[in-house]
């Protein structure tokens, strides 16, 4: 019963993609994952930098461990669901039938980018948050000033432009 339920339920959700997007092309290209994995790399190189300063801290600035770890682990969240999103795009480039394209597009549309947005919204201010806590610290606020100009400035507006060529291929 619940197989056939599931059987169901997808067959439904591939049916209401086809008529929420009309049968078209791939929405997006091989630029898209390409500018999607340079974001990815320049946060993995941030949240490198921010190991480094960690381990090569001092015995006197034992107490900021906390605070260094908070930043790296908050851009690595932010670097695994941006992974996510990158699945997701790549796949819907490949996939050969347009009722399963249309559903990882209407996955997408749904459940992961507006979600995601916010995710990186949330690990933006924290790492503010970090910065604020630590006023006097030159290195908290360039960790500031990074993540501002990364997730906000690059990944966030990319997060948008995604969702609006999906919306655009709902038209």
């Amino acid at each position: 019963m619940n197989n056939r339920f599931a059987a169901m339920t997808c067959a439904l959700a591939v049916c209401f993609g086809a008529v929420v997007f009309p049968a078209q092309a791939t929405v997006f290209s091989a630029d898209d994952t390409a500018r999607l994995a340079r974001i990815n790399e320049a946060i993995q190189a941030f949240e490198n930098d921010v190991g480094s300063a960690l381990h090569n801290l001092s015995a006197a600035e034992s107490g900021e461990i906390e605070s260094y770890a908070y930043v790296e682990l908050n851009l690595e969240a932010a670097r695994e669901r941006l992974n996510n999103v990158f699945m997701l795009v790549a796949v819907s480039i490949y996939m050969d039938s347009p009722s399963d394209q249309l559903l990882i597009l209407d996955v997408l549309s749904r459940q992961i980018l507006p979600p995601s947005k916010n995710y990186l919204a949330e690990k933006m201010d924290a790492i503010a948050s970090m910065a604020a806590a630590r006023p006097s610290s030159p290195v908290f606020a360039d960790y500031r000033t990074r993540a501002e100009a990364l997730l906000g400035g690059r990944a966030i507006p990319f997060l948008d432009e995604l969702y609006e060529k999906i919306a655009a291929a709902r038209r």
